[in-house]
């Protein structure tokens, strides 16, 4: 039986923040706990779909690599019940990808990975943001231009739109605060991506607003952390 982990520092990560900043009390407690002792198979559930979805934005396999990727998820041995519906389950996500997937715009930005990503403190929590992939260009006068995307998955808890927005502006404060070497910031092409909704949603213009909720809600996280 495997100890169960304990996170004494406050942290919570970007798509989870999202969702908190919608959710009512009882929610807002339940994610809160769970990002104090976290289950570690639910993070990887999807891994498999993730990593493959990132190989192909950022030009490593095309679309038939991709489906044959996929079907092997689905065709290998699978050592339990579990891991067999967890390969049907990334497959799913796959399908579900690639049928939003030409509503994807990058604006000719140069999609690429980043191995390292630091977390924003945010009022004292660690808020890890870890983009799955960063956008490169050049605007018009050939200075660089930065921006990332975010994939969800979780079924269960779709993202709204006010939540989307909260995290591509989590998004977009990353990519200048943590990635403002690589060029300016660029809003319409920090992305979220939410699977299984089927959703595409950039940051929004105005983040000011926005940023100072997620502070207020961090604060509240940090405030409470001690007490779950």
């Amino acid at each position: 039986m495997t100890e169960q982990i304990v996170r004494l520092h406050p942290r919570i990560s970007a798509n989870k923040l999202g969702e908190y900043l919608v959710s009512p009390p009882l929610r807002r407690q339940t994610i809160i706990e769970r990002q104090k002792y976290p289950c570690s198979y639910i993070g990887a559930y999807y891994e498999p779909a993730r990593a493959a979805i990132v190989d192909f934005i950022v030009g490593e396999i095309d679309r038939a690599q991709l489906l044959r990727r996929t079907e092997q998820i689905v065709t290998g041995p699978h050592e339990s019940s579990y891991a067999m519906h967890q390969a049907h389950g990334c497959a799913e996500a796959v399908l579900r990808f690639l049928d939003l997937e030409p509503r994807l715009d990058l604006h000719g930005m140069t999609p690429v990975l980043v191995d390292r990503h630091d977390k924003l403190d945010v009022e004292g929590v660690d808020v890890s943001v870890y983009p799955d992939v960063v956008l490169q260009g050049h605007d018009d006068k050939g200075r660089p231009t930065v921006g990332a995307i975010k994939l969800h998955f979780p079924k269960s808890h779709p993202q709204t739109e006010a939540s989307a927005e909260y995290v591509a502006t989590l998004l977009r404060m990353h990519a200048h605060l943590a990635m403002g070497e690589r060029g300016k910031v660029r809003e319409d092409v920090c992305i979220v991506i939410d699977v299984f909704a089927g959703q595409v949603r950039c940051a929004p213009r105005g983040y000011r607003r926005r940023w100072r909720d997620i502070g207020a809600a961090c604060e509240e996280i940090r405030r409470v952390w001690p007490t779950v």
